[in-house]
């Protein structure tokens, strides 16, 4: 049976050589202290983070609504602005005329409504969006009412 040469039986063999641990154990203890410390520190990150906190938010993309009422004396005026929840921000006994821009999200309706005092008069209200005429519309007579609503923008 032939024998193995020296060079084989070094590569046969399952062991590192005589000496390779003592030479290589400061790298070693190195090596494993810092993937423990890391996975330490990945535990710790992960146990501790807090969940509840909301995505940071996008701000919501707004167009420029014009309101305007013409006409005299006075009117309630209701209209839609960004701050508002649902109701409408109320201007009461307005002078006219009465001219306001705000700025709406988009999807969010813009609308305006006014009426009219006891003694009546006549008012014409106007929605314009980015600066383009959306709609009109005109009250007459005591307690006089006008709405003017357009369909919102749907992108910037």
């Amino acid at each position: 049976m032939p024998t193995a040469t020296t060079a084989e039986a070094e590569t046969d063999n399952p062991h590192p050589p005589t000496g390779f641990l003592s030479r290589h154990r400061r790298t070693l203890t190195a090596a494993l202290t810092a993937t423990a410390l890391t996975a330490a520190a990945l535990l710790g990150y992960t146990l501790t983070r807090n969940d509840d906190t909301p995505p940071e938010q996008r701000p919501v993309p707004t167009a420029p609504v014009t309101y305007t009422v013409d006409g005299e004396g006075t009117a309630q005026i209701t209209y839609v602005a960004r701050s508002t929840t649902g109701a409408g921000t109320t201007a009461l006994e307005a002078a006219l005329p009465w001219r306001k821009t705000v700025r709406i999200p988009l999807g969010k309706t813009p609308t305006i409504t006014l009426i009219l005092p006891d003694d009546g008069g006549q008012a014409t209200c106007t929605l314009a969006i980015r600066g383009n005429h959306a709609q009109r519309s005109t009250a007459t007579g005591p307690h006089g009412r006008a709405t003017c609503s357009a369909e919102p923008p749907r992108h910037r």
